[in-house]
């Protein structure tokens, strides 16, 4: 069994703004899972106001869920308004980022399968903000 705290493990500034506690870092389980694609990672991130998620893409299929705060979050041109006990799926290669709403820190939990060859990480983009959608529930 491996127990881990976000408060026991280093912060590291990932996408220019996002503070990150890798609970389990990026590619440790590489060898253990690696077939057609391999678990790289489980991860705690936060967002302050007035920032936003460096916009990226990776050949990786991400879940966010929001713990905390309201953000926006737009994959490719889709938009939405993200509240705490949202999931979001990224799917491969999709160009993506978040950014919390006015006045709030966002804090998710980030989890990972990829594809990437080794060394490879995030491929930073542009993408121009588009307006959230109605949310297609409450």
């Amino acid at each position: 069994m491996l127990l881990t705290r976000a408060d026991q493990v280093p912060v590291e500034i990932v996408h220019q703004t996002g503070k990150v506690w890798w609970l389990v870092p990026e590619g440790s389980m590489r060898d253990e899972t690696e077939g057609a694609s391999f678990f790289d990672f489980i991860s705690e991130f936060t967002l302050e106001p007035g920032t936003q998620l460096e916009p990226h893409y990776h050949d990786t299929y991400e879940f966010y869920y929001v713990v905390a705060g309201e953000a926006v979050m737009q994959v490719e041109d889709e938009a939405h308004i993200v509240r705490p006990g949202d999931l979001i799926t990224i799917p491969r290669n999709a160009r993506h980022s978040i950014w919390p709403t006015d006045g709030n820190t966002i804090r998710c939990v980030c989890v990972a399968t990829s594809f990437q060859a080794r060394g490879e990480r995030f491929i930073p983009c542009d993408l121009p903000r588009v307006e959230p959608a109605p949310r297609p529930f409450g």
